[in-house]
């Protein structure tokens, strides 16, 4: 078959170019774990039992009610990676948007929000180069390489049941088209004039469907100023329509192309979403201090591709981490009225390959930086978040990727449908 599993292969290999994300070859591409905010990827991606007044709380619906003003939430996100193999290496980096959130408080006792965010990426590039057997003159020259990703439009609502207790659910509508390609090509140096051209097969597949979330949240004071709060939030499995479209087509190696739409096809089908669950529990002081942890399992073993193959594992990850604000008041030192927070996290992601597990680990930092002075109306927050991880291994042909990710957002709160008056 063309399409091969492009991260198997073998020692052959001479040389490579392993792309940016190249575990995004399998499944629907890179998951985008964080569901909320840039507060929850600074805290090791603790968020469902860690509401907050003032960041958009859609890691879990049933935190929306702690947003009792309005709030715009934008977030963009970038990262620099090493990849590398255990012959090559080389750097990359990219850019996306990380969340555009609107939430809405609808009564005392209901909230909502709308948000857009990625719900995966894929972005990858392998160019592989192998003797040719039959002639040690001629090598293979082979290329694979992927792009697009799928889109989640997040819609939500909580509500508050009873003191403390608040319960919440979510409809997302995904949609997308991810393009995969594959080609290779004979180069034979004894041969003067040769026109080079090379034979693609692409894949070109669109996705759209429903996803339903349920979450649920209890609060509950221990003490004066220490609070437990315990939080989850599960998934419902669903399938995602697809439409794939197939095709051949000619282009030198100069990515000039000659013929198109060779033999073209047209097929329906669906993949299978598996369920997934998450929970945490924190504690707060009700005031600057929050800390939680966070455990979250898929079991994508019971995901399909488009063929009805099963290519992942399943999955879990876990996070601990926490905010503290020295003194959000005060007027004379402005680095105390900085919110800072850290957090690690650790698991294994959906990708099994050549009997390994790729594992995924970071440390994480992050900071909310007041911008001007507070009003009873309006108050505007600079965000930023980092990390710093590992994900998979060199061992048994696989690529390891050394990263650092950086985000940045502003967060605008702001009181609506408030009559003011002049005195």
């Amino acid at each position: 078959m063309i399409c091969v599993a492009v991260l198997s292969l073998t020692h052959a290999v001479q040389a490579q170019n392993i792309g940016n994300t190249p575990y995004s070859r399998y499944g629907l591409g890179e998951l985008n774990n964080n569901l909320g905010s840039l507060r929850t990827a600074g805290m090791g991606g603790v968020g469902v039992s860690a509401g907050n007044s003032y960041q958009s709380n859609t890691a879990n619906p049933a935190l929306l009610y702690y947003n009792s003003t309005t709030v715009f939430d934008l977030g963009v996100n970038g990262q620099l990676k090493k990849l590398k193999n255990s012959n090559e290496s080389q750097v990359d980096g990219n850019g996306n948007i990380a969340y555009l959130t609107l939430g809405v408080p609808i009564s005392k006792r209901w909230s909502s929000a709308v948000s857009l965010r990625p719900y995966s990426v894929v972005d990858y590039q392998i160019n592989a180069t192998s003797a040719l057997p039959s002639n040690p003159q001629a090598s293979i020259k082979s290329q694979y390489r992927g792009e697009g990703g799928i889109t989640e439009v997040y819609f939500g609502h909580g509500v508050r049941i009873t003191d403390g207790l608040t319960v919440g659910a979510s409809a997302s509508y995904l949609f997308g088209t991810i393009t995969k390609e594959s080609s290779s090509l004979i180069e034979d140096t004894t041969l003067v004039g040769l026109n080079l051209e090379r034979v693609i097969y692409s894949e070109r597949t669109r996705y759209k469907d429903f996803l339903f979330r349920a979450g649920a949240n209890y609060r509950k004071e221990l003490k004066e100023k220490l609070y437990l709060s315990a939080g989850a939030l599960y998934s419902l499995k669903t399938d995602l329509s697809a439409n794939r479209k197939t095709s051949y087509e000619r282009r030198t190696i100069y990515e000039v192309v000659q013929d198109e739409n060779i033999l073209p096809d047209s097929v329906k089908g669906s993949v299978s979403l598996p369920s997934s669950l998450r929970a945490g529990i924190s504690v707060d002081n009700g005031s600057n201090l929050t800390i939680g942890a966070e455990f979250y399992t898929q079991n994508w073993s019971e995901f399909r591709n488009f063929n009805g193959q099963q290519e992942l594992a399943n999955s879990y990850r876990i996070g601990l981490g926490g905010e503290y604000t020295p003194d959000a008041t005060s007027v004379g030192n402005y680095f105390e009225r900085i919110t800072y927070r850290a957090g690690v996290n650790y698991g294994n992601t959906p990708y099994k390959i050549n009997g390994e597990q790729i594992k995924d680990k970071a440390v994480t930092l992050g900071m909310t930086l007041p911008i001007g002075r507070s009003t009873i109306y309006d108050m505007y927050q600079f965000n930023t978040a980092f990390a710093l991880g590992q994900r998979g291994t060199t061992d048994n042909n696989l690529i390891q990727e050394n990263y650092f990710q950086f985000s940045f957002g502003v967060t605008v709160n702001s009181r609506w449908f408030i009559k003011r008056r002049l005195d």
